[in-house]
């Protein structure tokens, strides 16, 4: 059984509805409760109680009269008294009822071996007995009248008229009632516990079922010959293969275990199978082989479900991935030589300009001092949009990133940030297309003007060689958005590194990139802002052929498709 598929079996809290009513009805009762009491099962584990033909708005009215008076036990555990017709009335009971026969009110406690499992309280008519009640009272005086009688066996009502020698008036007939009476309670009382029991079960084994299937970690169990029983979504999402083709299949021959070197782990080293032997199997590391035959590194630990006898009956491994965190200690190291490196440089340049004109002996004209001056400034520049970049990015993972949503031309927006960078760069020919006058969209003018700015940066600062770089940048709409693009000719990125490139401090492999002065994070940023105004940014990219950046706004008001009637 895998505990992927919910079982086919029979409710356990069918039962006790079926078990309460029937002992209510043996009981001559017409409606009443059971209540577990609270030393006999967890309440979380089992319902604290089970109505029968009896309204829940009357049920705290019961309970208030059963322990104010009626506190039945061991010795004496049924205890029936006469019902106050208001009292009656007050708990919805027909007033024909009440006004004709009367109404009683009674309590059996329940005991077993264990204690005492609950009370069960009842209401019925005062001229109804059960039959263990009928010998008791024939027992005393050795002739009853005619009376509605419910037999314990057959629960069947019958009126029939006893004399003193039929009964046995010697007390023969009172001792069998309370034979009788003893062996209803225990007779219900070990049925009750075990719809209880059954009842905890299956939730148990509904938490059980939900802890297997919302894991984040990957869970599989195996028999005695290390067949797979049990494969959890995580462990789908991890290998690639389905729960239902890998079932009864070798565990070892689905996931290919190897060691960091690269070594095939046999048998001898399974961890399911140290767990199975008696022996630690805990947090080891390994390397598994999804279906597609790539390879990633995991944790394990093994343990064994035992017999009673203490003889293996399953295996369970948990697989725990480590590509997140190793990728996180990578983000990590990448982090502290880029931000170094990139930190270092300015500093560098700016504490050497700095000592060369402090010194005393130095004599330098006007023409030299400035171009000293203003390296140090664009140093400086450079140092503080890097130190912004780190804060922006910063606020952007804790969600802080507040953004001021007005209606904006973007052509207007794209014209003007293109004015401004071909006047900085001289050396570099900008084209701007635009199909069709551009709807206006909702976006942040500033952050829009950001994006914008560095999609150009990065396109000037990747391509490289003779001749000027050309960028062009394409505008056009559709029905629910606006789409710009930003075309280089530059060294491209690999399909590989697409999927990357937007991660905080990625950068492309490539040697050039590497020594192109950045951070990574200026991408990151783009695409977080253009996210933030419900667009989506991406890239088209071939090595040595270029690349296109993507991103789109939506509209702010939608276009008005034509009308087709068919």
């Amino acid at each position: 059984m895998s505990w992927s598929q919910p079982q086919q079996a029979e409710d356990s809290h069918d039962q006790m509805p079926t078990l309460v009513g029937s002992a209510i009805q043996l009981l001559c009762g017409e409606a009443g409760v059971f209540v577990v009491s609270n030393d006999a099962f967890d309440p979380q584990s089992s319902s604290e109680y089970t109505l029968y033909k009896l309204d829940k708005a009357a049920l705290p009215l019961l309970l208030s009269y059963t322990q104010e008076g009626m506190q039945p036990n061991s010795l004496h555990p049924l205890i029936v008294e006469t019902l106050d017709p208001t009292i009656a009335l007050q708990m919805g009971l027909s007033k024909d009822m009440v006004a004709r026969h009367g109404v009683e009110c009674g309590s059996l406690a329940l005991h077993d071996d264990y204690g005492l499992l609950g009370m069960l309280h009842f209401l019925r008519s005062a001229t109804r007995r059960s039959c263990f009640e009928r010998h008791n009272e024939s027992g005393n005086d050795g002739l009853v009248e005619d009376e509605d009688v419910v037999d314990l066996e057959s629960g069947e009502s019958s009126v029939r008229a006893e004399d003193g020698e039929e009964s046995g008036g010697d007390g023969e007939s009172g001792e069998s009632g309370e034979s009788a009476l003893q062996l209803f309670v225990a007779q219900l009382a070990a049925s009750l516990r075990f719809a209880l029991r059954s009842q905890a079960l299956v939730k148990e084994q509904g938490r059980l079922a939900a802890i297997f299937r919302n894991s984040s970690d990957g869970i599989l169990t195996v028999d005695q010959a290390l067949r797979i029983i049990d494969f959890n979504p995580a462990m789908e999402r991890l290998t690639g293969w389905r729960e239902s083709e890998v079932l009864d299949q070798f565990y070892i021959k689905v996931l290919r275990p190897k060691d960091r070197q690269g070594n095939d782990l046999g048998l001898q080293d399974s961890p399911i199978l140290l767990a199975f032997a008696g022996h630690e199997a805990v947090n080891r590391e390994m390397v598994i082989c999804a279906r597609d035959g790539q390879r990633f590194e995991v944790v394990v630990s093994a343990s064994c479900v035992r017999s009673v006898r203490g003889e293996p009956i399953n295996g369970i491994l948990n697989v725990h991935d480590l590509t997140r965190e190793r990728q996180q200690e990578e983000q990590r190291s990448t982090f502290i030589s880029v931000i170094s490196h990139e930190l270092q440089t300015p500093i560098a340049i700016i504490k050497g300009y700095a000592s060369t004109l402090a010194r005393p002996d130095a004599r330098f004209d006007n023409r030299t001092l400035r171009s000293r001056l203003v390296a140090i400034e664009e140093e400086t520049d450079r140092l503080n949009k890097l130190v912004g970049n780190l804060l922006y990015a910063s606020r952007i993972q804790a969600h802080g990133l507040q953004m001021d949503i007005v209606s904006l031309d973007l052509e207007r927006l794209v014209r003007s940030v293109v004015r401004r960078v071909q006047a900085r760069s001289a050396d570099v020919t900008i084209s701007l297309y635009c199909s069709e006058p551009l709807p206006t969209v909702m976006a942040d003018r500033e952050r829009i003007e950001e994006v914008l700015q560095n999609l150009l940066d990065n396109a000037i600062k990747y391509s490289p060689g003779p001749g000027k770089p050309d960028i062009n940048i394409i505008c056009n709409s559709t029905g629910e958005e606006v789409i710009v693009s930003v075309r280089d000719a530059g060294m491209g990125i690999s399909v590989r590194e697409q999927a990357q490139i937007f991660n905080r401090f990625e950068r492309v492999g490539d040697p050039l990139a590497q020594t192109t002065p950045g951070a990574g994070l200026g991408l990151y940023i783009c695409k977080a802002i253009v996210e933030a105004h419900g667009g989506r940014m991406w890239v088209e990219s071939a090595l040595r052929q270029g690349s296109t950046f993507y991103f789109s706004l939506p509209r702010e008001e939608k276009a008005q498709l034509p009308m087709v009637v068919f």
